[in-house]
């Protein structure tokens, strides 16, 4: 039996409600899951785990709106901040990640219920050895015809990343890429 290991800290339908200056340290799955929050604030939070730890996000949110996470340090085996199924209105700035898998919409389109993803901004953010940077990760099969629109990321910077910008198999629309430089650890920067 394969038994998924429980989050480091779960918020589950939670509004108007903030984090500020957690320590999370070597999470057996992700550090922090939400789901159905709204109006959330994360500041100042330092999240770490070995690049080597299979499943360990760092921040993980579905079908959530209205979230800002700023001023932090993410460090996983998965992704520094998974963006899930049915989001709006999310702004990421100022974030430090790395090991990790970078910042991801997805994954997305494995099953028919997911919503939408719109309106995320990420900003001022620095990705160091990751092995991805700016990622929208979903089934080659998309069951899910839903739309990923108004991504804005803005002033990151890549450090020896391996695939600065990923691909994607939904429909993506309105996504802005301002001000992205740094070193690839591969040929090609964006898929």
């Amino acid at each position: 039996m394969n038994r998924r290991l429980p989050a480091n800290m779960a918020f589950d339908f939670v509004r108007k409600s903030r984090i500020n200056g957690l320590i999370s340290l070597n999470s057996k799955s992700e550090h922090l899951n939400f789901f159905c929050v709204d109006h959330f604030n994360i500041s100042h939070v330092n999240l770490t785990a070995p690049g080597n730890s299979p499943n360990t996000d760092g921040i993980k949110i579905g079908m959530s709106n209205n979230v800002k996470i700023r001023d932090s340090h993410i460090g996983s085996g998965d992704d520094c901040i998974a963006i899930l199924s049915g989001k709006t209105n999310f702004d990421i700035h100022n974030i430090t990640c790395g090991p990790g898998h970078g910042i991801s919409a997805g994954s997305l389109g494995k099953h028919k219920e997911e919503k939408n993803v719109e309106n995320v901004r990420v900003r001022d953010t620095v990705f160091t050895g990751t092995s991805a940077g700016i990622r929208f990760k979903t089934w080659e099969s998309s069951v899910a015809e839903i739309t990923v629109s108004g991504f804005l990321y803005e002033n990151i910077k890549m450090v020896d990343v391996r695939h600065d910008i990923g691909d994607s198999h939904v429909q993506i629309r309105n996504v802005t890429f301002k001000n992205i430089w740094g070193t690839s650890r591969d040929k090609v920067a964006v898929k």
